[in-house]
């Protein structure tokens, strides 16, 4: 073999070599990330005692059909104002300490309980018992949809 046909054979090597290299990374896969826990375990404490605090109000509320169906307005008000008063700015507060995947739905949801809570108000100053009872609910139900997003 020649110097030339030398040179050629090194470049057709070095060429090959380079395209399997590409080939070889283009073609190859990421290595997997492995995700860490969502939550540090004193968050998850401090959730789980925000969402205990909420779950007890939430269990108050089987005080509201006796009241409402008694025509007991003035106590349902002072019911709602009173002891649920705190109610959206807790449920406001563990919204806000969630994943961002969990936040959205959380806020929407406690946004939807006061809604419903501010329905049931002035249904009591209407005194209408219907509004009243399909608020109430509606509330419940919209707890449900809160807990469920928040990690147990």
């Amino acid at each position: 073999m020649s110097v030339l046909d030398m040179r050629r054979f090194r470049s057709i090597l070095a060429l090959c070599l380079v395209l399997v290299a590409t080939l070889l990374v283009s073609c190859g896969s990421p290595t997997p990330v492995a995700k860490g826990p969502l939550y540090s375990d004193i968050q998850l404490t401090q959730i789980q005692k925000s969402a205990a605090d909420i779950q007890e109000l939430r269990d108050r509320l089987i005080e509201l059909p006796p009241m409402i169906q008694a025509n007991k307005w003035v106590d349902v008000g002072t019911f709602i104002h009173g002891p649920l008063g705190e109610l959206r700015a807790k449920m406001a507060r563990l919204s806000r300490t969630l994943v961002p995947e969990a936040q959205a739905s959380a806020a929407k949801a406690a946004k939807d309980v006061f809604g419903h809570l501010n329905a049931i108000d002035e249904a009591a100053q209407a005194q209408d018992i219907q509004k009243a009872l399909r608020n109430y609910n509606e509330a419940l139900k919209d707890f449900d949809a809160f807990f469920k997003v928040i990690p147990g």
